[in-house]
């Protein structure tokens, strides 16, 4: 039996209740991963300029920050184990009915797939290859071609979580860029990630974020010419890529699909 591991931050007690009752009802055992506060980088980052007058050492926002090391600690975790692959969750995930098929091992999984990703895109259409596979229960496996938002829930081998952890200890974007982003993230080209469809996970939205308040204020330091710079610099690195894409798609090998979320494989 795979691992699971539930990120969650030790002043959200709410959010765990709430996600230890869903991993009861689906008969799932986990392992809560203390989440490492934004606030005390933050506070951490403010002694720093105030002691050493350095500049603040985070690239990305405190929120991303502290997402990335709680990431981080899951990761560990599993390279500390002797399982081949784990189930990743954030603690606003919900899941589907046939969650727990996918814990037996990954004997289902494409060759060469080191992330397996549960989440939805929304309505928003993805650029997907043909199936390459399906799960216990019968959903797609279509290979991912470009971006799909959020890292609420997926799994990830011991080969990803190295390629992963390499990653995240220089980072330049967020945990859900740097592993699903192909447009923008060399290391995302590297996991051969393969999107469930129908999805098997969403976020709750009504839960909101902690992070929001850490994404404003770097909205605010990458103002004006700072901001164009890095849009710039961003959008040219992955011109190759997606012109990879676009020939992908002109070709019929990839095809835009909605990623919808879907409580049962046949519902």
């Amino acid at each position: 039996m795979l691992p699971v591991y539930v990120i969650n931050l030790d002043r959200r007690p709410d959010r765990w209740a709430v996600m230890s009752a869903q991993l009861a009802r689906l008969g799932i055992e986990a392992t809560r991963i203390p989440a490492v506060d934004a606030r005390l980088l933050a506070a951490q980052e403010e002694w720093e300029q105030t002691t050493n007058g350095n500049p603040p050492f985070w690239r990305i926002n405190l929120g991303a920050a502290a997402g990335m090391l709680s990431t981080s600690k899951a990761m560990i975790e599993l390279l500390g184990s002797d399982a081949p692959a784990a189930l990743i969750l954030e603690d606003d995930a919900e899941l589907a009915t046939d969650t727990p098929t996918l814990l037996d091992g990954v004997d289902w999984w494409p060759a060469g797939v080191h992330i397996v990703r549960l989440e939805s895109g929304g309505d928003k259409a993805r650029p997907l290859r043909r199936p390459s596979g399906r799960t216990p229960t019968g959903r797609m496996l279509l290979r991912l071609e470009r971006w799909n938002s959020g890292a609420a829930a997926y799994l990830i081998d011991r080969r990803g979580a190295r390629i992963a952890l390499s990653a995240f200890a220089d980072p330049h974007t967020t945990t859900d860029h740097t592993l699903f982003d192909l447009r923008y993230s060399k290391t995302a080209r590297k996991f051969g990630t393969v999107q469930i469809v129908p999805a098997m996970a969403r976020q709750r939205v009504e839960d909101g974020t902690d992070q929001q308040q850490w994404r404003d204020k770097r909205e605010m330091e990458l103002r004006g010419w700072a901001r164009q710079r890095y849009r710039l610099k961003r959008n040219l690195g992955s011109l190759p890529y997606k012109t990879r894409v676009m020939a992908l798609r002109a070709f019929g090998q990839v095809r835009d699909r909605p990623v919808l979320y879907r409580e049962t494989p046949d519902g």
